[in-house]
């Protein structure tokens, strides 16, 4: 049978030393150990004992007590046999398997993250919109009045979330990362730069995450923004017809262009009533701190991969005719070889 615990005690100095090693050694199925809110150290111990994991719960405070282990709340699954520091550390991170994690992807609309909600914590997507429709959170940024939603302000990243987290609660997790996240922004320089509030710069700022192609861009296309919007020029911008579709188009139609939304901006002068898209880092810091351009146009390349820049109308009009012949080339070729 193997020795399921060694205590070697030394006398020395007065001092009585304790080695532990904690655990059978035996290669079982993981188990899982809850830990309620509330638990103490013995409590946990206790557990980890019943539970097979541990040997002895009395070396392991022991060893805990010694450390200083600050332990969290939640499920956590051991191996029996685990090593107790190893333990001990997984207790200490938080990092407990009830934890339910979701990634928001950057430039995702209201209801876009509402699906993205629902897949990675499955709450549904109708009770995340009904929540980030509200804006009583309390942030200041949602104190404008032309504020309607919290479209813009749910931060993309990757989020963990407690088993009993509610829709308002998860959108309040979000907003609080945008706060954190533009905390070091100088939102006050470019609104007097600029001339708009902090909910027109994360328009612009949405509209720049749907429209660049690649990082690089993200300050060029702000400028064309802004340039187009100081010479008076309607904006004409794809994506902002795209987010008033039912579905996303590869390429809008003649009708499409035709629609009659605030979000039309080949109809309508100026910026959209509000943000597209919930933009990234990047993007906000594009619209505070545009690219210093005369860049009125600009075409995206057949590759897909990066826009022509132009302040000529002829010379936005051959690439936008020489883009437009290779993609069909490209086609062609495509459906020939299949």
């Amino acid at each position: 049978m193997v020795l399921a615990l060694l205590l070697v005690c030394v006398l020395y100095g007065g001092y009585l030393l304790v080695s532990a090693a904690f655990g059978s050694g035996e290669e079982d199925e993981p188990v899982t150990v809850v830990v309620e809110k509330g638990d103490t150290l013995d409590d946990v111990a206790d557990k980890l004992e019943e539970a097979g994991v541990i040997e002895s719960s009395t070396f392991f405070k022991l060893n805990a007590r010694t450390e200083g282990t600050d332990i969290k709340p939640g499920e956590y699954q051991f191996a029996p046999g685990e090593d107790g520091d190893e333990i001990l550390v997984a207790l200490s991170s938080g990092d407990s398997v009830s934890k339910l994690q979701v990634t928001i992807p950057e430039g995702l609309s209201l209801k876009q993250t509402a699906r993205a909600v629902e897949e990675g914590v499955g709450i549904p997507a109708e009770e995340f919109e009904a929540a980030a429709e509200e804006t009583d959170y309390e942030y200041a940024f949602l104190e404008d009045p032309a504020v309607e939603t919290t479209e813009g302000f749910l931060f993309p990243k990757k989020y963990e979330f407690e088993q009993d987290a509610d829709a308002s609660q998860i959108v309040d997790r979000l907003l609080n990362q945008y706060l954190v996240e533009t905390r070091g922004l100088d939102f006050e320089g470019a609104q007097e730069r600029l001339n708009l509030t902090e909910y027109e710069l994360v328009t612009v700022a949405s509209l720049v995450e749907k429209e660049a192609a690649n990082d690089e861009e993200r300050p060029l296309v702000a400028s064309v923004i802004y340039n187009r919007i100081r010479s008076d020029m309607p904006l004409q911008m794809d994506a902002a017809i795209q987010y008033v579709l039912d579905e996303p188009k590869e390429d809008l139609s003649l009708d499409d262009l035709e629609i009659e939304s605030p979000y039309n901006t080949y109809k309508t002068a100026g910026l959209p009533p509000g943000p597209i898209a919930n933009p990234s880092l990047e993007s906000i810091q594009a619209a505070l701190v545009p690219a210093r351009t005369d860049y009125l146009y600009y075409v995206l390349q057949a590759d897909g991969k990066e826009h022509f820049f132009t302040n000529d109308y002829d010379e936005f009009l051959n690439a936008k005719q020489k883009s437009q012949a290779e993609r069909e080339s490209e086609a062609t070729s495509l459906a020939v070889t299949h």
